[in-house]
């Protein structure tokens, strides 16, 4: 088991980048008003997350590979995908190789977004610097 140690305030730092994420996530959604904030938090963070991260490593998760990944149960993970693709936040497509399998990207908007957004976090996890 990894343990992840934070420094004094990281955590806090790191939880209110996540709400940024999430006020994100509400811009692109007609929908915000609908969806509870425990639930944006969780499910579709992890879920939006998890695409990007794999997107920034120049990799399409399959529809597959993001409920396993995610925790979700397939069903769940579907409802979250076709709510993202209502949110023009991630787009399926199929795959080159196989027509079967369903890959997953973020929209161009939103990749920027998300960029923006991982810069944030990882200025988040950096040392404070002290003033002499």
């Amino acid at each position: 088991m990894i343990k992840i140690v934070y420094r004094e305030g990281e955590l806090e730092n790191l939880l209110s980048v996540r709400n940024n994420f999430v006020d994100l996530i509400e811009q692109y959604s007609d929908k915000s008003h609908e969806l509870n904030r425990s639930k944006m938090l969780g499910s579709i963070f992890d879920t939006v997350f998890f695409i990007g991260i794999c997107n920034l490593r120049e990799q399409m998760p399959s529809v597959k590979e993001v409920y396993l990944n995610v925790g979700d149960s397939r069903n769940k993970s579907l409802r979250n995908l076709e709510l993202l693709e209502e949110m023009k936040i991630v787009s399926r497509q199929n795959d080159q190789e196989d027509s079967r399998v369903k890959r997953v990207r973020l929209t161009d908007n939103f990749r920027n977004d998300f960029e923006i957004f991982v810069k944030q976090w990882v200025d988040s996890r950096q040392p404070a610097v002290e003033s002499a």
